[in-house]
């Protein structure tokens, strides 16, 4: 990320969406990856509204780490174990096409000269993207998950979650 400021703004953002879902009723592992949800749109809204290829040269990189990891790690964590119960296979195949789909759009914004407008037109569509599959996780996968998974497994889940997202963030960077 660019500077601290920038840094500061991101995880109080972050802590903000992190007290939303807690009083929505959010815990463990879905409550963190609310607050990783949080952080992460605030800093892709700061790039959204930019057309200044600095801007996006400085953090997208960042952008792209984070998404990829975070998908990559709930698919072999969260959702992994999630369509192990006969109520959530739905969502998690739903989740996966939608993981697939956020690729394919992370591809297409690095495909793109930070310059272009299309790289801006790109971002756009995968902001888009992002934020419909936030507000559907948050509003209908995790509550759904959530009755099925108890306060200690949600626990151990965000303990595997942290362990994978970080050896995947190795090889995204």
């Amino acid at each position: 990320m660019a500077n601290s400021v920038e840094q500061i703004a991101t995880k109080a953002a972050g802590t903000v969406k992190a007290v939303t879902a807690g009083f929505k009723g959010l815990r463990g592992v879905f409550l963190h990856l609310a607050e990783e949800h949080g952080e992460l749109a605030a800093l892709m809204k700061r790039v959204s509204k930019s057309s200044d290829a600095q801007v996006r040269r400085d953090h997208f990189p960042h952008i792209r780490a984070e998404l990829l990891s975070h998908e990559k790690a709930e698919l072999a964590e969260v959702y992994g174990l999630l369509a192990n119960y006969e109520q959530l296979r739905g969502v998690a195949l739903k989740h996966n096409e939608q993981a697939h789909a956020l690729e394919k759009a992370i591809a297409e914004v690095d495909a793109q000269n930070y310059a272009s407008e299309e790289w801006g037109a790109r971002f756009e569509r995968l902001f888009l993207l992002v934020q419909a599959h936030v507000e559907e996780e948050e509003n209908e996968f995790f509550p759904k998950a959530q009755e099925v998974v108890d306060e200690d497994d949600s626990k151990q889940i965000l303990k595997r979650y942290e362990a994978a997202k970080k050896s995947v963030m190795q090889f995204v960077t």
